[in-house]
């Protein structure tokens, strides 16, 4: 069946970002990075950031508790992390060509409501798109079924008509596994010639 949707996620498809790079050129100590990374990306606590249940402040909690002793790094870090992100160059120029072929463009993205607003302006492209499904809107993450099956219900989508773009192999399993076709971006410039083989 012929393509008429085109769905991404964001973060490593439409916006790039570097915790690494951006923490070091904060902080300028190795170890505190790792400490840092730690007690935010590798506890399971992320997960939770993107969910969007726990309020700021029982996320926090969890990050001191996993950072003890460099909480007001943490909070430093937390209060300017959307300076970690910014927007591919091909971002705009690719939505734009999609929807000038008539395709209808949505995003569906792990994304919490702080980065939201930490990074509104590497999302300016958002209003060109179609619409879409942010995890903390519906407090699922990706790879749940039922979050894929959201954005579905949402736009009243035949699933074998969209293909998902997304840099996570898991996400983009799960897609497949709800009726999306599926395009696991590991190199940009091959992932978007796979998509135009795939729709033209």
């Amino acid at each position: 069946m012929k393509i008429n949707t085109v769905i991404f996620d964001i973060g490593g498809v439409l916006v790039g970002y570097n915790w690494d790079k951006y923490l070091m050129d904060m902080f300028n100590d190795r170890t505190k990075v790792d400490r840092i990374k730690n007690a935010l990306f590798y506890q399971g606590v992320w997960a939770e950031v993107d969910r969007g249940v726990w309020s700021e402040e029982q996320l926090l909690e969890a990050f001191y508790k996993n950072g003890a002793g460099i909480e007001a790094d943490i909070l430093k870090f937390w209060n300017a992390a959307g300076g970690a992100l910014w927007q591919y160059d091909f971002t705009k120029p690719l939505i734009a060509d999609l929807k000038s072929r008539g395709f209808r463009v949505l995003y569906l993205s792990n994304w919490s409501e702080h980065m939201r607003i930490q990074a509104e302006k590497q999302l300016d492209f958002l209003p060109m798109m179609d619409g879409g499904v942010f995890s903390y809107e519906e407090k699922l993450i990706k790879p749940d079924h039922k979050i894929y099956q959201r954005i579905v219900e949402k736009y009243s989508l035949n699933a074998e008509e969209c293909v998902f773009l997304d840099d996570t192999k898991a996400n983009v399993e799960a897609a497949i596994a709800c009726g999306l076709n599926g395009i696991h971006v590991s190199d940009h410039d091959k992932a978007h010639e796979e998509l135009y083989r795939m729709i033209e």
